[in-house]
């Protein structure tokens, strides 16, 4: 008789294949610079405002996309001080996720070379009750106003071997990127069975040696403990530096006088 096994929820993680020319953190090919800013690996203190990928009844599979943006918002408050809130919805939305969501290298890249703007600018708000409503065609004025995320912000990101060693030497530059199998518990944690796939992404935010994985999850704004031992599909690390500021932010201006 052929097992039976259940079927997963989609959260919106596909898996990259990686190619030679990805940056991978410890290689000496790498051009993202080492840079510890946060030695006890805990980001618990700098978490962002709560913002749910599941919002008023509407699945937008964008895991992705807020995971990523939520590493860059703990990073730049531990970095710099500064509190920001980007658009997730608009990250989702350029980078192409949709049905099925995206992969992290697809999503990072999008954000690099084209940028996000404020959540204020392109929220997710009560009246975003439909997932055309969520993917709907965003304005050309908005793609401009993006730039500015690249203007002010150096960043780069690299894929992170899953081992025990690698994973708490690159917890300790950022918050993690960390694919999971959802949600499997076991005891007070939980599990990825074996033979199951990884289908969501979160952001790992401690580690505790051969104990636990903690994660703050964009799903449901909880924060998870998983299995110390369990292998990952998917692991990135980001790296976040300010430029030199411009005295006028006229994009910004133009934008209100519109």
């Amino acid at each position: 008789m052929k097992k039976r096994t259940k079927k997963l929820k989609n959260y919106g993680f596909r898996i990259d294949k990686i190619k030679p020319q990805d940056y991978i953190f410890g290689s000496l090919l790498s051009p993202v610079p080492f840079e510890e800013i946060n030695p006890s690996g805990d980001w618990t203190s700098d978490l962002p405002v709560t913002e749910l990928q599941k919002l008023n009844g509407i699945e937008p599979f964008s895991c992705v996309s807020h995971t990523i943006l939520t590493c860059c918002e703990i990073l730049i408050k531990k970095k710099y001080g500064l509190v920001r809130n980007y658009s997730d919805r608009f990250l989702a939305a350029v980078s192409g996720t949709k049905d099925g969501g995206n992969s992290p290298q697809v999503v990072c890249e999008f954000l690099r070379k084209i940028g996000v703007v404020p959540e204020e600018l392109w929220p997710f708000g009560p009246d975003i009750d439909s997932f055309d409503k969520f993917y709907a065609p965003i304005p050309p004025k908005l793609y401009e106003l993006a730039r500015e995320f690249n203007e002010e912000w150096e960043f780069k990101h690299e894929f992170v071997p899953s081992t025990d060693e690698t994973i708490e030497k690159a917890l300790k530059c950022s918050p993690l990127g960390i694919s999971v199998c959802a949600w499997f518990p076991r005891g007070e944690m939980y599990y990825r069975p074996d033979g199951i796939q990884d289908n969501h992404f979160t952001t790992l935010i401690m580690a505790k040696n051969g104990q636990f994985k903690r994660v703050f999850d964009s799903y449901d704004s909880f924060i998870k403990d998983y299995e110390w031992d369990t292998k990952h599909s998917a692991i990135k690390r980001f790296y976040i530096k300010r430029k030199e500021q411009k005295k006028v932010c006229w994009l910004r201006r133009w934008w209100n006088i519109i």
